[in-house]
This record gives structure tokens, sequence and C-alpha cells, in this order.
């Protein structure tokens, strides 16, 4: 028996540097500099500039340390359940809400003399701190969903067992690959060749490329069907995508695709790209 597997949607597509200083700080800052100019909840008139400012970005920093924190804590644990992260990061929100609601009591209690320290007045400071902390985090949640790809509806169900002695389909009605699902729209799904980096695949396509948190040979796995190899440790190529093979004066084999880049080819895939019928080609 044989079974058909789907993409892995809850993998981050960007690396987390980037999603970090890019998109998430950026959005910090900014939420950070408004209330400041806003003064809202009377830190306006009972605060000067100054002292708003590091009020804010104090509270806005800690609160978006501990969503970090949250969000990479919960990151290890749900690798494989993609389907529990709205819910987790609902539960971040409030989790970070609920921390700040004391952190926030506190510092009233200290700077201007506001006793927020019983129930009635953490219930309605709580109130307060989820709607500063829904309307920071919103654009921070929405953009890590969107590049876990959870924001275009559920996974459809895998495909079901297949007998091996079941017919081949002809190339029709083949499933695609399901690699290809983990591409960005704006990328399309015409793959040229995948690129080891660190823990992540970049994936070359015609539109341009990306990086995808998953290791190569998975990544190779799942593109069962297509036709291509590895040509490299770190390098798969595919068939349709070889514009021409130049040789070097060493003897190895670079990859000419066609978009212009060129890949490598070590010795010991060689003999498999000249079986392929690949080193006849000529480059342009």
């Amino acid at each position: 028996m044989r079974e058909t597997t789907g993409p892995a949607p809850g993998q981050p597509r960007t690396p987390y540097r980037r999603r970090l200083l890019g998109r998430r700080l950026p959005v910090l800052l900014a939420a950070a500099l408004v209330l400041t100019l806003l003064g809202p909840f009377g830190t306006f008139a009972d605060l000067t500039l100054a002292q708003r400012l590091a009020y804010w970005c104090g509270l806005i920093g800690l609160g978006g340390l501990a969503f970090e924190l949250l969000t990479l804590a919960a990151g290890h644990r749900l690798r494989e359940r993609a389907g529990a992260w709205r819910a987790t990061l609902a539960g971040v929100v409030l989790a970070v809400a609920a921390l700040m609601t004391l952190t926030v009591a506190l510092l009233e209690r200290t700077l201007r003399g506001m006793d927020f320290l019983r129930p009635l007045g953490l219930a309605e400071l709580f109130v307060y701190v989820v709607l500063v902390t829904l309307l920071v985090s919103a654009i921070p949640v929405w953009l890590e969903l969107r590049d876990r790809g959870l924001l275009a509806g559920p996974t459809p169900p895998p495909s079901p067992f297949v007998p091996d002695n079941a017919p081949a389909s002809s190339p029709a009605e083949r499933p695609e690959a399901a690699f290809l699902a983990r591409l960005p729209a704006r990328l399309g799904r015409d793959l040229l060749a995948l690129e080891m980096e660190d823990h992540y695949v970049r994936a070359h396509t015609a539109e341009g490329s990306d990086l995808i948190l998953m290791r190569l040979r998975d990544a190779i796995a799942e593109l069962a069907g297509l036709d291509g190899m590895q040509v490299h440790r770190s390098h798969w190529v595919a068939a349709a995508a070889v514009a021409g093979v130049e040789r070097k004066p060493d003897g190895k084999l670079v990859l000419v695709l066609r978009n212009g880049r060129r890949v490598p080819v070590s010795r010991s895939y060689a003999a498999a790209v000249r079986e392929a019928g690949w080193a006849e080609k000529t480059g342009p």
C-alpha cells in the first residue's frame, strides 16, 4: 500500500529573523509612537512627552517580548499540529493581556497612585489592556497566520490509500506534487530548482524564489512524480528547467537553468545527470 501525502501547513515560509525585524518590530514601534502621541487612558494629561514615550515603549516592548517568547514556545510544540495555530495565537494574546494587566496595575499604582489591585479594578483594567493588545497584535498575528499558510481555509484531507497494483494514472490525472502547495501564490507552480540554506529550502521558480522551513530531503520526497533529480547535496533541479550544461576545466558539470541560474553538479550525481541526457545539452 502507498499513501500520498499533502502539504504540511503551519510551518512558516519566512525565516524568523526576517519576520521579526521586517514585520513585527516596525508594527510595535509604530504602535508605541502612536500611543505616545495620543496619550490614551489619561496618560496625555498626567505624563510629559518623555514619560509617555518611556511608558508606552516599555509596555509595548514587554508585551511584544512576551508574545515572541510564547509564540516560539508554541512553535516547538505544534510542529505537527498546524490546525491548532489559530487557537494557540488567540491564547497567546489572552496570556499576554493577563500578564500586561498585572504589570500595568503595578505601574499605575507606582507612577500615578491609581489602585487597580482589586478584583473589580483588575477586571476593568483587563478590558482596556485586551483592547490595546488586540489593536497592537492584530497585524503581527495576521502576518504570522498568513506566513504559515493558515488563512486560505482548511487543508483538504489526505488522499486515500491506493493499492500498489492499481493502474498508473495518466499525466492529466496525476495529482500535483505536494511540495508545490507550499509555494507562495506569487511564485506560481513552475518550479525550477531547490537549494538548501541552513534549515531552510530556497525554492526557485520562473517568477522568483522564497525560503521554506524544511529539510531538502523532505522537500524532494514531496516532489515525487515531478520529473527532476538531486544533482548536489544542496541542490535539486527540475528536468524542464535545464537549458544547457557547461563543463568546467576540472571536468565538473554545471547546469544552466532557463532563468540563467547555474547549479553545480557534484561528482556523485554526475553519472545520473549523464544518464538522464542532460549532459548532452549545450549551454547558452
